[in-house]
């Protein structure tokens, strides 16, 4: 999807020096002229770098769902000469699910938003190839970007994603059953990242899921995985939890250097 690309309007509210990368606390301007908060991560050096665009979880009460959850790996893929963005996210964070319409319009808003940050990347003249990185809903955003935006993006990691945005929703916010869970999750098909995998134009997609997960049962997985084109790695970790683990990490970073580096 083509449009025209302005790097965003930009604020600086105070940077630190971790021995040589540089972390950014930043405003940019969104879609609509708001605000959002964020973490731009440089490394030192000058020259060509690839670049991640980092989206948290969900995870009410724990602060690492925010733009907290990625930074240290931010840094570390910085030594290895990558730039990061590591944008706070909104909804479901801090925009209220209503239960009609107006929730798939949130969703398209945040997808807005996270477009104007992949500006603010691309838009750099030091930027080369750029990924997408993304857990829980932040995963479910990353898989709509690589979609929307398959001209800008080179890769995807999606980490412990439902294939569905209303089921979430649904299940652990609204309490919805029966016909109202099905009219409202068909609200969202446009958005669903169980459509969305098919449509990636040849980005190449990592999945990484725990075993057992509470939150995305083994069904959910397997059809949304079996639905992706090629390219696509998937991973399990046995007892990982939600939050995933070191050895996610891990991969998680081996993948990104095999897909973005050179």
């Amino acid at each position: 999807m083509s449009r025209s690309l302005e790097s965003p309007t930009v604020t600086e509210h105070g940077v630190e020096d971790r021995d040589g990368v540089l972390v950014r606390d930043i405003t940019y301007a969104g879609s609509a002229g708001e605000p959002v908060r964020a973490f731009l991560v440089e490394p030192a050096g000058t020259g060509r770098h690839p670049a991640v665009l980092y989206l948290h979880w969900f995870e009410p009460r724990n602060p690492t769902s925010s733009r907290l959850e990625f930074l240290d790996e931010a840094v570390a893929r910085a030594r290895q000469g990558a730039v990061a963005l590591l944008p706070d996210l909104t909804f479901p964070w801090s925009v209220d699910v209503v239960g009609d319409r107006r929730d798939v319009e949130h969703v398209l808003a945040q997808a807005a938003r996270l477009r104007v940050g992949l500006d603010l990347l691309t838009t750099r003249a030091e930027v080369g190839k750029v990924a997408v990185v993304g857990h829980d809903y932040g995963g479910m955003y990353a898989l709509l970007l690589a979609s929307t935006d398959r001209d800008r993006v080179s890769a995807v990691v999606a980490m412990n994603v439902d294939a569905t945005f209303g089921n979430w929703f649904a299940t652990f916010f609204l309490r919805l059953s029966g016909d109202a869970t099905i009219a409202y999750e068909k609200l969202f098909e446009p958005v669903d990242p169980i459509r969305l995998v098919a449509a990636r134009g040849g980005v190449p997609v990592l999945f990484q899921f725990a075993e057992p997960d509470f939150y995305v049962p083994d069904s959910t997985r397997r059809a949304l995985v079996s639905l992706a084109e090629q390219p696509k790695d998937y991973r399990l970790y046995p007892d990982a939890g939600h939050q995933l683990d070191d050895t996610a990490r891990a991969d998680r970073e081996a993948w990104l250097a095999a897909h973005l580096d050179g």
